[in-house]
């Protein structure tokens, strides 16, 4: 098999659809369908994470002598789980702020890393604070059993209403007994890097721990 074959049966192998791949990787899906025919080949900094997602060795792919899957080791954990992963839209809500819907848009395949976290869920950004860590069009993924950790974004909810909430996206640097204590990296007109919110205006801080990269 060339490389094309190659990375066409691992996939397959693999029960991923050329979208899943494409997320996970932070590429198109078109990048992905040209690889597979040959049009155009993997960045070289894609090889080993294209390797791990598939299960196989990046000597493999590139049509090397070697087994496919190193001997003794056990088959890749399944990396992607069930399409019921709720991705809920959002609308501006004030400078970098979101009103989000509580009525899912989509459903995606559940990462790995939430196949026990039945209540988690993932939020379309909209708005450009957090550029570069979330660029608008990302999925951000939250996980809704996790306390802010220092140096990990959150997703700020206040005022939660039927069917919506309010919600911000940043980076979490520390609380006391009243305050957030936040930063973001693009900030809008007027505002500064470093945030102080208060948690009586937003009393939940969620974990996030991932994103679907924008199509």
């Amino acid at each position: 098999m060339d490389l094309k074959e190659r990375l066409q049966f691992a996939r397959k192998r693999a029960n991923l659809k050329q979208l899943e791949v494409a997320r996970t990787l932070g590429v198109t899906s078109q990048a992905v369908s040209q690889w597979e025919r040959g049009e155009a080949d993997p960045a070289n900094e894609k090889l080993r994470p294209l390797a791990k997602l598939y299960g196989v060795t990046v000597n493999w792919i590139l049509g090397g002598d070697e087994p496919m899957v190193e001997e003794g080791t056990r088959p890749a954990p399944q990396i992607l789980g069930p399409r019921d992963l709720k991705v809920f839209a959002a609308a501006e809500g004030g400078p970098g702020e979101m009103v989000v819907s509580t009525e899912p848009v989509e459903l995606v395949p559940r990462p790995w890393y939430m196949h026990e976290v039945r209540d988690g869920f993932a939020v379309l950004v909209i708005g450009e604070s957090m550029v570069p860590a979330f660029e608008p069009g990302d999925m951000a993924v939250v996980n809704p059993r996790l306390p802010p950790m220092r140096g990990k974004d959150v997703i700020l909810i206040g005022d939660e209403q039927q069917g919506e909430f309010r919600a911000s996206i940043k980076r979490f640097e520390g609380s006391d007994a009243r305050y957030w204590h936040l930063r973001q990296f693009n900030p809008p007109h007027g505002q500064k890097p470093e945030l102080t919110w208060l948690k009586k205006d937003w009393p939940k801080a969620l974990r996030v721990v991932g994103k679907y990269y924008g199509r």
